[in-house]
């Protein structure tokens, strides 16, 4: 009898113990089909980038997205760069800006400022442009992006601003590599000048007309207190798009 007891104790260990291994040996399984796995994702991912000193591995990162904040931010600091300096910053500033944009478009730049003298007339008058950027607008939907810039550049001789002359331009934006000298990974393409004409903003267009109505009641009170009868032209509201009525100009009937 007590041989049959000892008997079941053993068996049961055994089970018990048989159990455990297999047990251990499906973690161990699991584990090392996992570790494999990332092993062979990342060496899918696996990069060599060659350099003066050799080549080194790197990871592939995964596709970089950009941010219309950060599309913005470029094209603003590229546009007060390029077009503002003075005879110190001048090739600074160019420097700075060039990898910003593709090389006809920043050449076409280039070769103007030669043909206008900018350097020269820098240094021959003591002048300096500065470049305000009224808006930006982008379109970040469909590839490649695209946007307009509005800006006004100042021309000062000495501590007199001469001029302000409104510019603005179209332009692309395409994708590319992140560097020191480019780390928006963003690169300006087919920059062409366009006439300054930005858009109308819901609360301009309501300022406007407000304006236009408050001239037109002034007009009519200054015609009343003169007991004249006002122009037909001035007793009209302004159009419905905001924009303020030509003087003496009569609507076209609705």
């Amino acid at each position: 009898m007590s041989n049959i007891k000892d008997l079941n104790t053993s068996f049961k260990t055994m089970r018990t113990i048989s159990l455990a291994c297999i047990i251990g040996f499906v973690v161990v399984a699991v584990s090392a089909g996992y570790g494999f796995y990332k092993v062979t994702q990342d060496a899918g991912r696996r990069v060599y980038v060659v350099t003066n000193s050799g080549s080194a591995a790197a990871l592939a990162v995964q596709e970089d997205t950009h941010t219309p904040f950060e599309a913005r931010n470029m094209v603003k600091g590229f546009m007060k760069t390029m077009f503002g300096h003075d005879q110190y910053t001048f090739k600074q500033n160019l420097d700075a800006a060039l990898p910003l944009i593709e090389g006809s478009g920043g050449r076409r730049i280039f070769e103007n400022f030669n043909r206008g003298q900018v350097l020269q007339n820098y240094q021959r008058y003591s002048a300096r442009s500065v470049l305000d950027v009224d808006s930006i607008y982008l379109d970040m939907k469909t590839r490649p992006y695209s946007g307009r810039v509005y800006t006004k550049q100042r021309i000062f001789i000495g501590d007199q601003q001469r001029q302000s002359l409104p510019m603005a331009a179209k332009f692309n934006l395409v994708e590319t590599d992140r560097s020191d000298e480019n780390p928006y990974g963003l690169l300006i393409t087919n920059f062409d000048y366009i006439a300054y004409n930005p858009p109308v903003s819901r609360e301009e267009k309501e300022f406007l007309q407000q304006q236009e109505a408050e001239r037109q009641r002034r007009l009519r009170d200054a015609a009343a207190g003169a007991g004249v009868a006002p122009p037909p032209g001035y007793s009209t509201p302004a159009p419905a798009d905001g924009s303020p009525a030509a003087p003496g100009a009569v609507p076209p009937s609705q």
